[in-house]
C-alpha cells in the first residue's frame, strides 16, 4: 500500500497530517519482494511490517522492518483484508 502525502508537514512525517494522506494499492517489484522474503527467512519471522521510501527515480529504499508493526489503522483506512490474511498466515489455513 502506498501512502502519498499532500502537505509539506506530511511529506516530512506522514503522521503529522493524517488528513493530507492518500492510500493506494501498489505493485511491489519482484526484486523487492524477493528481498523482503529473504529478510523474513534470515530472521525467522512469519510477519514483518516493512517501511519503504520510493525515490523519484523509482528506487525503493527500505527504512525498517518491524516484526510487530501496527497494521489495524491501515486495514481501516485502506479497506484491506489484513486481519484475515494474517490469520491465514499464522494458522496455515484460509479463514
Amino acid at each position: 500500500m502506498a501512502i502519498d502525502a499532500d502537505s509539506p508537514r506530511a511529506r516530512i512525517d506522514w503522521r503529522a497530517d493524517y488528513d493530507a494522506l492518500r492510500y493506494s494499492p501498489i505493485e511491489v517489484p519482484a526484486e523487492v519482494r524477493t528481498g523482503m522474503l529473504d529478510y523474513l527467512r534470515a530472521f525467522r519471522l512469519h510477519y514483518g511490517a516493512f517501511d519503504f521510501v520510493i525515490r523519484p527515480s523509482g528506487e525503493w529504499v527500505m527504512l525498517e522492518c518491524n516484526p510487530s508493526g501496527q497494521w489495524l489503522w491501515l486495514h481501516h483506512m485502506a479497506k484491506l483484508p489484513i486481519p484475515g490474511a494474517l490469520a491465514d498466515l499464522l494458522t496455515g489455513e484460509p479463514t
